[in-house]
């Protein structure tokens, strides 16, 4: 099911090579990501810490995630794919997927990230320390559930990705749709600190 899904992404890609817009904003001053604790897929720790250093697209969904998130991150990979033309390897962005539903994630995260980019790093944790990082990065999102019991529940969640400079700075937040060629040149501009155009 999920290599079908990507399969129709990348047509989607071929069909939207016309679109020229990006939906983008470049905050007028960097904003620090607040500190945080939660780990990454392999169980490692995942601070604040490791959002400095290189450039970093964090996008946060969620494991069960029908269409967005897969959506998103096949985008992602096709961003970054087009960005190694533009850029040099070592300023190359890092892809980070914030699991906000831990209960269903945590076991599912290692599997989940791969298939869309063997560097990709998933990271969940403890409610407060999602919430804190969501809060941070000016997200949202809500577990759609029926009771507390509730197993088979949607998350209602926002579908921006936010853009971190190598300070660990929110510097922009790019939304769908995430065509890659143009993303990519809108991303390269930003990150030489040159003007784009929206």
């Amino acid at each position: 099911m999920l290599r079908i899904f990507l399969a129709l992404v990348l047509i989607g890609f071929s069909l939207g090579a016309n679109a020229q817009s990006v939906n983008g904003v470049i905050l007028d001053e960097p904003v620090e990501v607040a500190e945080f604790t939660l780990a990454a897929q392999d169980a490692t720790p995942f601070t604040a810490t490791e959002l400095k250093g290189q450039w970093t697209l964090m996008f946060l969904g969620f494991t069960h995630c029908p269409d967005v998130c897969p959506f998103t991150l096949a985008n992602l990979e096709a961003v970054r794919t087009e960005l190694s033309q533009l850029v040099t390897p070592d300023n190359l962005p890092e892809v980070v997927f914030l699991a906000v539903d831990p209960d269903r994630d945590e076991k599912l995260l290692a599997d989940y990230v791969k298939h869309f980019g063997i560097s990709f790093t998933g990271i969940t944790g403890e409610r407060a320390e999602i919430d804190r990082l969501v809060e941070s990065i000016d997200g949202f999102y809500r577990l759609e559930k029926s009771a507390e019991n509730d197993v088979a529940y949607d998350v209602t969640h926002s579908a921006a990705v936010t853009v971190i400079n190598p300070d660990g700075e929110i510097t922009a937040k790019i939304s769908p749709p995430f065509h890659p060629f143009n993303t990519a040149n809108y991303l390269a501009r930003h990150m030489r600190g040159l003007d784009v155009i929206n």
